[in-house]
């Protein structure tokens, strides 16, 4: 469920692609945390990275579950110029995270991944880093959204057991079995 989850979402956010040409979409990979992974990061910018911080269980019956999971977009940009830039762009081809936000929020808010299952709400906007790094200022904006599933308990999917084979060995580490036993199991 979480891992189809986000990959509707990458998929729903690769759309913007045709609009923003070198915009990556991509999952979190503790780029934030990582002075080495960062570095790397800038250099796919504008990017979108999506995360699942967050999933609660709320029982409702025996096996069924009200799941409702949040997960985050974590929105870097950046530019040479300044702190400025990073955020509002500089021109029709430079976008700011601002602006990245903006379509982000336009492809998933009360955008509904199942049909006939909740939509997609908003819940938190955060700034998360504005500075510089290295030679260019970036901008990271972390944008939490919610979505409330149903979840059943899944069944423990093992095959019947047919029979069993035993293999006898003397002395032990002896590896040619000395006698077999077949048991085949049969309905009572």
């Amino acid at each position: 469920m979480l891992g189809e989850l986000e990959d509707l979402i990458e998929a729903r956010l690769k759309e913007l692609v045709a609009k923003i040409p070198r915009l990556a979409v991509e999952s979190y990979g503790g780029e934030l945390s990582d002075p080495d992974l960062l570095s790397g990061l800038l250099k796919r910018c504008p990017a979108v990275l999506v995360m699942v911080p967050k999933v609660t269980f709320q029982r409702r019956s025996h096996d069924r579950y009200t799941v409702p999971i949040t997960f985050r977009l974590v929105i870097v940009t950046r530019h040479p110029r300044g702190e400025r830039e990073t955020r509002r762009g500089s021109g029709p081809k430079d976008i700011g995270s601002y602006d990245l936000w903006e379509a982000c929020m336009h492809q998933l808010v009360e955008w509904q991944p199942w049909t006939d299952r909740a939509a997609i709400r908003p819940t938190e906007l955060s700034n998360l880093v504005n500075g510089k790094f290295e030679s260019d200022h970036m901008s990271v904006l972390g944008q939490s959204f919610a979505i409330e599933l149903d979840w059943k308990k899944p069944a423990l999917d093992l095959p019947d057991l047919l029979g069993i084979d035993m293999q006898y060995h003397t002395p032990s580490d002896n590896p040619e079995p000395v006698a077999t036993d077949k048991i085949e199991l049969r309905d009572v």
